[in-house]
């Protein structure tokens, strides 16, 4: 097998394999893996037959250390690739494939029937991922950061290095405290763009010290595979948190490829980066990454060389809420999942309820009340048919979650009678007020998919605080 990061990308799949289907999946896990500094050995299509898989596994796993499949891990009765990989493998590693699924899980409540599985074959690491793009990407992030260590042993480097991932760098916080005193800067980080450097204070340092001590001597949070664990209970208890992953170094600092940090909104909640520089540096860099929702690169710098670290925001998804089962309901809820809401239907006429609604919404209920788990501002609803006969008791229990927008389909004429239903209910007016009617952007919907589209589009234009016009360059031209 070849030396170094090395690995190999096998697409299950019979739309690919027949030319029906693009390989997505397999380009966005190249992109992905060449970012993380492997070098792709070999990427191939097979369909989903279980002879040709084990072939291309056997072949894969002598030519790289990592062999990566995407596709075949569902239900279907053409999903064989678990099957196929267990008839290869040597040993077994399932501490992998129940973390991506425990962390996908947060994302997508379908990440709990993926049967992937993980293991060795030979010398080679081997990872079913799903089959889509996005779920596979995901899941590989959730373990990237104990791939390389994972790797290392099976080439046979077997001596111990938690002191390296878990143990605080207390020379290196020594070592700051006395720059910080004399003005040195190991706080910057360079991404392109200038944002400042930030030097931790010695309280910060203090602080990152007390806390990698505290984590060392628990024995919890402090590895990579621990602080992915941690990850997924606050993702469950409806935090928004940010993980910061070393990628690579540069010279001889106090951090490992793989080593992570787990931040929340008022600082580091587990784990590590290897010194108390590297993690204040991150901790000042979270706030803006968690407001922008979007990853980025960060280089911190420490007298022995520097780090790049992968800043990846979790948020919250948005819930779009929609009340009664109705043809522009199915819209709402198969493009809402689109734009990235989890998607609830509530809907107390069973007879109303089709196979299709059901397919289309994370969650189908009978009572708005059901309903205990959004974060304040992360709500949305429309009540698609005004005609329903529980209305405003429905809305009313959603207004107690404090929802970013509200919208009862219909003319005043059709809508009066609910928003005063709403007062009499004891609703402030302040609130009642809020809600609008008639919903939509004037685009001249008709169909249900088309009125579904004006919806859509002037949620987002709510939620981004835009007109809904036509963009207009003409000006700056």
């Amino acid at each position: 097998m070849g030396q170094g990061r090395r690995a190999a990308i096998l697409t299950v799949s019979d739309g690919v394999f027949h030319g029906t289907r693009t390989d997505d999946s397999g380009r966005a896990l190249a992109e992905l893996l060449t970012r993380s500094g492997f070098e792709i050995a070999e990427t191939a299509v097979v369909a989903d037959e279980v002879p040709e898989i084990e072939a291309a596994l056997r072949r894969m796993a002598a030519a790289a250390n990592l062999v990566v499949t995407t596709g075949g891990t569902g239900f279907g009765p053409r999903d064989v690739t678990p099957e196929a990989t267990t008839a290869v493998l040597t040993r077994d590693a399932p501490g992998l494939a129940e973390t991506m699924r425990a962390v996908g899980r947060q994302v997508s409540p379908m990440a709990i029937i993926s049967r992937g599985r993980t293991g060795i074959v030979g010398g080679a690491l081997v990872l079913n991922l799903p089959g889509s793009p996005k779920g596979a990407v995901e899941s590989l992030e959730t373990v990237m950061g104990v791939v390389p260590h994972a790797l290392e042993l099976l080439a046979g480097h077997t001596q111990h290095v938690q002191s390296e991932v878990a143990t605080p760098d207390t020379e290196g916080i020594a070592g700051a405290r006395g720059e910080a005193a004399q003005g040195h800067d190991h706080g910057a980080h360079e991404h392109g763009h200038d944002h400042g450097a930030h030097e931790p204070s010695a309280d910060e340092i203090a602080a990152a010290e007390a806390r990698q001590a505290r984590d060392a001597v628990a024995g919890v949070g402090v590895g990579p595979s621990d602080v992915t664990l941690d990850l997924a209970k606050h993702l469950a208890g409806g935090e928004q948190v940010l993980l910061a992953t070393a990628i690579r170094t540069d010279g001889a600092p106090p951090c490992q490829p793989g080593q992570k940090l787990l931040l929340g909104a008022g600082g580091p909640l587990s784990g590590t980066l290897g010194c108390s520089e590297f993690d204040v540096s991150a901790a000042a860099d979270a706030a803006d990454v968690l407001a922008s929702g979007r990853p980025v690169l960060r280089t911190y710098h420490h007298d022995l060389g520097s780090v790049e670290v992968y800043l990846e925001p979790y948020l919250h998804r948005p819930q779009l809420v929609v009340l009664a089962a109705t043809p522009i309901a199915l819209w709402l809820l198969r493009w809402g999942k689109d734009l990235g809401y989890e998607t609830v239907l509530v809907e107390s006429r069973s007879d109303w309820v089709t196979q299709e609604h059901r397919s289309a919404a994370n969650r189908v209920l009978t009572d708005a009340a059901e309903i205990q788990d959004a974060p304040a501002g992360e709500m949305e609803v429309v009540a698609t048919d005004h005609d329903a006969p529980d209305v405003s008791r429905q809305v009313a229990a959603l207004l107690g979650h404090q929802p970013r927008f509200v919208g009862i389909m219909g003319s005043a004429r059709h809508t009066g009678a609910h928003l005063a239903a709403l007062r009499d209910m004891g609703v402030p007016d302040e609130q009642v007020a809020q809600i609008q009617s008639p919903v939509g952007l004037n685009i001249g919907a008709k169909t249900p998919p088309e009125i579904a589209l004006s919806i859509l589009g002037g949620l987002l234009a709510a939620r981004t605080g835009r007109p809904g016009g036509w963009i207009d360059n003409r000006t700056s031209r």
